[in-house]
């Protein structure tokens, strides 16, 4: 009985009876006290049912399709370049940073915490660049972000009081 042009299953047409079995009753319940209220309910749940009716196939068997799941590729080029982007303007900041520190003598105590923590996150986005890199093969850009981590933690020993 089972064809891939129709497929029918007793399971199915089961479940369906049973749901407007339940509809019918909700409507007779509501008809006695508003046939409009009862008409309007009814035609929400069956806005509802015609809603999920792909997800219900799917439950109760009458569907072939699985829910179909698209990973989400990024390129580790994409991805390198992101994370570029993103080492640059912490580095900017951390550039500010230290020229407000050299600026103001009576803010050091508060800026250089401060250059030590966007230091330090900082130095994870070197760490996650470097092995992006190493996924994707481009040994130059390792001993590059290697370079810039040892700079990095430089700065952030000599800032930590």
């Amino acid at each position: 009985m089972n064809n891939d042009s129709s497929s029918f299953s007793w399971k199915g047409l089961t479940v369906l009876i049973v749901i407007l079995i339940i509809v019918s009753i909700i409507a007779f319940l509501l008809s006695s006290i508003e046939g409009f209220l009862a008409g309007v309910v009814v035609i929400f749940i069956g806005f509802l049912l015609s809603f999920f009716r792909d997800d219900l196939k799917r439950v109760l068997g009458l569907s072939n399709q699985q829910k179909e799941t698209v990973p989400v590729v990024e390129s580790e080029d994409t991805l390198l370049d992101e994370l570029d982007k993103k080492i640059v303007k912490e580095r900017q900041s951390i550039a500010k940073l230290i020229a407000k520190y050299d600026e103001k003598t009576k803010k050091q105590q508060k800026i250089g915490p401060e250059i030590v923590e966007k230091a330090t996150s900082l130095l994870a986005l070197l760490d996650q660049a470097k092995s992006q890199a190493i996924q994707a093969g481009k040994s130059d850009l390792v001993t590059h972000y290697e370079r810039i981590a040892l700079k990095i933690d430089g700065i952030r020993e000599k800032y930590h009081q």
